[in-house]
């Protein structure tokens, strides 16, 4: 089944990470404005900035997909 990042994913674990969205956009060298369009699931998230993100907020990349049983794989 095709996983996609997951917007609110990322949000709870920088929280849980104690991080704002100005730490997590200077780790991975994005405006804060990119980090809240990739929380609130509008812009589509790089693999490489993927793992950035993952990397900052100390989880698995695992942890910020999520199965989507519609999405179509290209």
């Amino acid at each position: 089944m095709p996983r996609t990042f997951s917007g609110p994913a990322l949000r709870s674990a920088r929280r849980s990470a104690g991080l704002s969205v100005h730490d997590v956009a200077a780790a991975v060298d994005r405006s804060c404005w990119q980090i809240y369009r990739y929380e609130q699931g509008r812009a589509a998230v790089p693999l490489e900035v993927a793992d950035a993100l993952a990397e900052a907020v100390a989880v698995p990349l695992d942890r910020l997909l999520w199965s989507d049983p519609l999405a179509v794989a290209a």
